[in-house]
């Protein structure tokens, strides 16, 4: 008996524990204005008769809360809670569109226009609103719409069969052609869907811009601006090299290149490298002057020779690769070759020079020109003219000795400073060129710098000799 009482105690205390859990768990406050209509989950709650309604909810669930004259309040509650909803006054939109059968979208959402007349009035929340009108055979327009609280507004939408291009450019462009019309940049323009090509004046990096405009009331294309410009880059020594954004160029020389920010480093054998950077923003002329690495100053043999490396006689010259030639105090050459610039005593070789065709045996090798050979005195060559059947001769060589024939002699040309090289109006390399075979006689001799033409003279090749000729000043 006592068991039995002591179980029924038990489960009282569990009901009301869980009738206590279960008024705590659900409980739901609603504060709204006088009059409001409470809903939960669709079903009829009540009428907040002075500022407030309590009952109990399961969650989740969906309130609302409805009065007449105002916008509906609707909310998704998780959990209990006190709610306060605050009504407002509804705002309306009324609507005009042409033409009159378009569809016309709020927010994503279709609504109806009487296309009768064009018009639709909607009731609707305030704040921004997207609104996108289409129509067969017009551009789509759309646009975003901000109503006030409270607030009745008018809006007319017109669409277009064309689109309105607004071609926008960081910089002012005279002379841009677009579908055949001569425009400025930036513009604005009418035109209907499609593809177009914008030309641009060529010193503009992308002359030529593809647009495909589509069917819309307005486009807009923003036009790559970016400009060519000149890099001029020139200096000491010549023929060293310039690394620019991956690329490699000899010096001197003019490059074309899209406006920007390039890192450049100049560099030459036996010079230490010079880096720059540059804003290419204009044409631009950088000028360098490497620091050798070693030089020499050893230039003549004794005080009875004079040396020319390349052409001159230079008081430092670095330790490279130099066409070389010894003359004695009345001009004659007695010897010439390349060198590193180091000479300090007249080389016991003897120099032979052959010519293009023309074919020289040593012993029992085999050179063929155009070239240069250092030779004992007194060596024995046989020579032979490749174009000619039984043109074998044999020469004892003594002294500095040329392999040429009429139509073939040789020629170096040297400048100071790098010039591209015309000969009788031909270009035919920058200096310095060694070995030029030409035929004897007059020839014109230019030299052009940077593009301007710095010297020109007639000068005499001859046969049988090494004819050096340089840039006059």
């Amino acid at each position: 008996m006592r068991e039995n009482m002591k179980l029924g105690s038990l489960l009282k205390l569990a009901f009301l524990l869980i009738a206590l859990f279960s008024d705590l768990a659900f409980s739901l406050t609603v504060y709204a204005p006088k009059g409001s209509m409470v809903y939960y989950n669709d079903k009829f709650v009540g009428v907040v008769q002075k500022d407030s309604i309590s009952f109990n909810a399961e969650f989740p669930g969906t309130l609302k809360v409805v009065k007449p004259g105002f916008v509906p309040f609707e909310k998704t509650l998780t959990d209990d809670a006190t709610v306060t909803v605050e009504l407002s006054l509804p705002s309306f939109l009324n609507l005009k569109v042409t033409p009159k059968n378009a569809r016309v979208f709020v927010n994503g959402q279709l609504v109806e226009v009487d296309t009768f007349n064009g018009t639709a009035r909607l009731q609707i929340n305030s704040g921004v609103h997207e609104i996108k009108a289409e129509a067969p055979g017009y551009a789509t327009k759309t646009l975003r719409v901000e109503i006030n609280p409270y607030e009745e507004k008018d809006l007319e939408i017109t669409l277009k069969r064309t689109v309105t291009l607004k071609l926008v450019s960081e910089k002012n462009i005279d002379n841009a052609i677009l579908g055949g019309m001569l425009i400025n940049l930036p513009s604005t323009i009418e035109v209907e869907p499609g593809k177009y090509k914008l030309y641009l004046p060529n010193i503009f990096l992308k002359s030529i811009q593809e647009i495909e405009v589509p069917f819309l009331d307005e486009y807009v294309y923003k036009v790559d601006s970016t400009q060519m410009f000149k890099l001029i880059i020139d200096g000491s020594p010549a023929g060293a090299y310039a690394w620019i954004s991956g690329q490699i160029w000899k010096l001197p020389t003019t490059i074309v290149l899209p406006e920007n920010s390039y890192d450049i480093r100049i560099f030459s054998q036996n010079y230490e490298d010079y880096e720059t950077k540059v804003e290419l923003r204009k044409d631009t002329k950088i000028f360098y002057n490497l620091k050798p690495k070693l030089e020499v100053s050893q230039r003549t043999v004794n005080n009875n020779y004079v040396i020319e490396y390349d052409g001159y006689v230079r008081d430092r010259v670095v330790v490279k690769p130099w066409f070389t030639t010894i003359k004695d105090n009345a001009g004659n050459i007695v010897w010439y070759g390349f060198s590193d610039g180091s000479l300090k005593n007249l080389p016991k070789t003897v120099p032979i020079l052959i010519s293009k065709d023309m074919i020289c045996m040593v012993g029992t090798t085999i050179f063929k020109g155009p070239t240069i050979l250092q030779v004992a005195s007194g060596t024995n060559i046989l020579v032979f003219d490749n174009r000619r059947a039984k043109s074998e001769e044999r020469i004892q060589v003594e002294g500095p000795t040329v392999i040429d024939t009429e139509d073939r002699v040789l020629v170096n040309v040297y400048s100071k400073d790098v010039c591209e090289v015309y000969w009788d109006d031909e270009f035919i390399g920058n200096t310095p060129i060694y070995f030029f075979v030409t035929s004897a006689g007059k020839h014109k001799l230019t030299f052009v710098r940077n593009g301007l033409k710095v010297n020109e003279q007639i000068v005499d090749a001859k046969q049988g000799q090494l004819n050096e000729f340089r840039q006059s000043f």
